[in-house]
């Protein structure tokens, strides 16, 4: 359900039938390039909204709506925004804002883009690895692709043999004067071409729906390609495996996960929640 969902059901489809083209570990053990980590697979930042709805009922019987990061919650037991470490009854999720149950409830996520929200330019150092700055999620992202000494996005579109971005579709870079808008570091290139690039499912542009053929193929061929090196995975040992439960088959998705695990709206409301 998942990587249809982010990089096209097509090229999940000719990944599985065709093989992966670039991602081909030498041993039977997977790893992760830094094209992926450090690039292709950070598409989530550019889809986080500024504040959510966790639940609809946690704040004293109230929704409990929260910017994702606010300085306000800094040293709170029960800080005011959605920063992890904490436990409290309004921090309890109520999946139905995040997991479509067919009740009206579900929020759907920011697109794909190059239009990062608010809040991730100023971040708690808590919530970041080194705990220290650049305090900005953006530029920590893009100041990997110059220590790692990352190929631009045109160069792997170039190796993988698909259409590069023009000039002209990120002549919002010419402004630095630096040459970026046809030497554009992974992360940017990836989200603009997420942008632009046609669905080749529908056959029209998905305005950010998911990722084009390079942030696509990166991210799609080293998923499958970490599981299939997996000896325990059910992709390597049982691929045509399907899930038995709740809703046997292939048509399993994760709100039946939430549901058979007793989390789902219906089941939620039925029980008396326990914060003990």
């Amino acid at each position: 359900e998942f990587l249809p969902s982010v990089v096209g059901g097509a090229l999940v489809d000719d990944v599985l039938k065709k093989g992966r083209r670039f991602y081909k570990p030498r041993m039977r053990e997977g790893f992760i390039p830094v094209e992926f980590q450090a690039a292709a697979y950070r598409f989530g930042h550019s889809m986080v909204r500024p504040s959510y709805r966790a639940n609809l009922k946690g704040d004293e019987g109230n929704p409990f709506f929260a910017m994702v990061f606010d300085p306000a919650g800094e040293g709170q037991a029960d800080p005011v925004d959605l920063r992890g470490g904490a436990r409290a009854p309004r921090r309890f999720i109520g999946w139905q804002t995040f997991f479509d149950f067919k009740d009206g409830e579900v929020k759907r996520n920011k697109r794909m883009d190059t239009k990062i929200s608010t809040p991730l330019f100023t971040l708690p150092l808590a919530a970041i690895a080194s705990h220290k700055a650049p305090i900005a999620l953006m530029q920590r992202n893009l100041l990997r692709h110059v220590t790692w000494s990352m190929p631009s996005g045109q160069s792997i579109a170039r190796a993988m043999g698909v259409d590069r971005l023009s000039a002209e579709d990120l002549k919002e870079l010419k402004t630095y004067d630096l040459g970026l808008e046809e030497n554009t570091p992974l992360f940017y290139y990836m989200l603009k071409e997420a942008e632009l690039v046609p669905d080749t499912d529908i056959g029209k542009n998905t305005g950010g729906f998911h990722l084009g053929p390079v942030g696509g193929r990166i991210v799609g061929e080293v998923v499958i390609g970490l599981l299939q090196s997996d000896p325990a995975s059910w992709l390597g040992q049982q691929p045509d495996w399907t899930p038995s439960l709740q809703r046997p088959g292939p048509d399993f998705r994760m709100t039946d996960f939430l549901t058979f695990a007793g989390v789902d709206p219906a089941t939620r409301r039925a029980q008396k929640p326990s914060f003990a």
